[in-house]
């Protein structure tokens, strides 16, 4: 039996253009009807590769438009919520003028101090109960909040609202530190702020007598302004002292010394009315870090320049007679 095969190549050519024509139309087709040149990744690769890319950043950017709207919505209402504690502290303190004046009785203050603890009570109720999205905006626990507000990690914008309750807005506290220490010692300090709710252990500075601005009490002042950013503290010093009468008549003993400086013996007038006694303390400045002064009760006042302890040592009595003129200050 013989085996034939029949085959019409023109007809195989044919159909395979057709199939050909037939693919090409769909791809046109479908590019038509989609509006979009690539479809799949065999229209281009690496154009789909970056049209994939786009569309992401596109989608993340449309959320992070959305988490910046969710933003300004929350700061609006922390915002709307403190214009109506501002007219109430506003109130406050019309009420607070208005008791001033001597034309009130004691009752009618006590009256007017009533409303006053009232509106007190309200600043605390707007302060505890203002919240987005179930966060309490000004009770002090909204700080360090993040907005992603971009595509891409690091693009946020940072939010911090403190807190508006009456016992921690408008107080500035003031406390005075003094070293009750006659040869200093080692100083260790922990600061706690209540209101950025922090506790900050501070670098120890020791206090001595040895000419030193690192050993004096502006070295812990500094150390507390180094932090004051993290627990809203800052400290001054003062360290000055003042002979407790008027200078006398007489001679210094020839080991009268400032902060172990030599000064030595110094004829000195009644309150110092020659300028001896002044002159010889400041024209050596620089080396002691003091600087002297008499006042019209001719009165010695010694100051440091640079916060490092005033000791003075020698022979003063008949000059600075009962004066202890050395000092760590405050």
């Amino acid at each position: 039996m013989a085996l034939r095969i029949n085959t019409n190549v023109a007809a195989l050519s044919a159909h395979k253009n057709m199939i050909k024509n037939d693919n090409s139309l769909s791809a046109s087709l479908e590019k038509l009807s989609s509006g979009l040149r690539i479809n799949k990744a065999a229209d281009d690769a690496s154009g789909m590769a970056i049209a994939d890319s786009l569309k992401s950043q596109g989608l993340g950017l449309g959320q992070a438009i959305r988490n910046a709207n969710d933003g300004i919505s929350m700061v609006q209402t922390a915002d709307g919520a403190l214009e109506e504690s501002i007219n109430i502290v506003n109130t406050i303190k019309t009420k607070s003028i208005q008791a001033a004046q001597d034309g009130q009785t004691t009752d009618s203050r006590k009256a007017i101090q009533a409303d006053i603890n009232k509106l007190m009570q309200e600043l605390d109720v707007i302060a505890k109960t203002t919240s987005f999205n179930g966060q309490k905006l000004l009770s002090g626990a909204f700080t360090d909040k993040k907005f992603q507000v971009g595509a891409y990690s690091g693009e946020t914008v940072g939010v911090s609202i403190g807190s508006s309750e009456s016992t921690k807005t408008g107080h500035l506290t003031t406390a005075i530190l003094k070293s009750d220490a006659v040869n200093g010692g080692e100083v260790r300090m922990t600061i706690q702020s209540s209101l950025q709710a922090t506790t900050v252990a501070l670098q120890s500075v020791t206090l001595a007598y040895d000419n030193e601005a690192q050993h004096g009490i502006g070295a812990l002042a500094d150390a507390i302004n180094k932090v004051a950013n993290v627990t809203g503290v800052t400290a001054q010093t003062d360290v000055s002292v003042s002979s407790t009468g008027a200078v006398g008549a007489g001679t210094t003993g020839s080991d009268f010394a400032v902060n172990g400086i030599a000064i030595g013996a110094v004829e000195i007038s009644a309150n110092d009315s020659n300028g001896a006694l002044v002159n010889s303390i400041n024209q050596k400045s620089d080396q002691h870090g003091v600087t002297a002064s008499v006042d019209a009760a001719g009165m010695l006042t010694l100051t440091s320049t640079d916060g490092r302890a005033i000791q003075v040592t020698g022979n003063t009595s008949t000059v600075l007679a009962g004066s202890n003129m050395s000092t760590f200050g405050q």
